[in-house]
Formats: structure tokens, C-alpha cells, sequence
């Protein structure tokens, strides 16, 4: 993998960081789904907020994983009006 350049990671971040070697990432920028309290199993669908704060939590530990120490993590995280 060039880490010279720049790459756009798309798809699901429990997939895709796995895949990846450690400390690589310069900077991370995602707007993860909303929370909506619902019975489903994709990430915003959890039944309360609570779990999906704790699902939050193990993707970034992920992402964490493969950020480099000098690294950003830009998160939009907020529900429209």
C-alpha cells in the first residue's frame, strides 16, 4: 500500500479495518450512522442508545488499531433537526 498518496476506504468499518496493517492511517474522517432505536443488527439500529455508544467505542478501538500515532480522527456525529 502507497502511503504516499491518499486512499478513500468505503464500506463497513468492522470489514474493512481488519484488512488493513497497523498504525498506516493518517487521518480518519466518518460520519457513522445515526442512532435510531430499533431490533436491527446494522450499526444505528441498536434497541438503546446504550448500545450503540458500546458498539461505537469497538469500532474505534479499530480504527484506533490503524492510526498512526501522529494521526486525526474527524467524527460527525449528530442528528439532523
Amino acid at each position: 500500500m502507497d502511503t504516499k498518496g491518499s486512499i478513500i476506504l468505503t464500506g463497513d468499518a468492522k470489514q474493512v479495518l481488519p484488512t488493513l496493517p497497523p498504525d498506516i492511517i493518517a487521518t480518519c474522517i466518518t460520519s457513522p450512522p445515526y442512532w435510531t432505536p430499533h431490533d436491527g443488527s446494522e450499526l444505528g439500529m441498536e434497541t438503546s442508545l446504550d448500545l450503540y455508544v458500546d458498539e461505537l467505542v469497538r469500532v474505534f478501538r479499530k480504527v484506533r488499531r490503524v492510526l498512526r500515532d501522529d494521526g486525526t480522527l474527524w467524527l460527525n456525529l449528530g442528528h439532523p433537526l
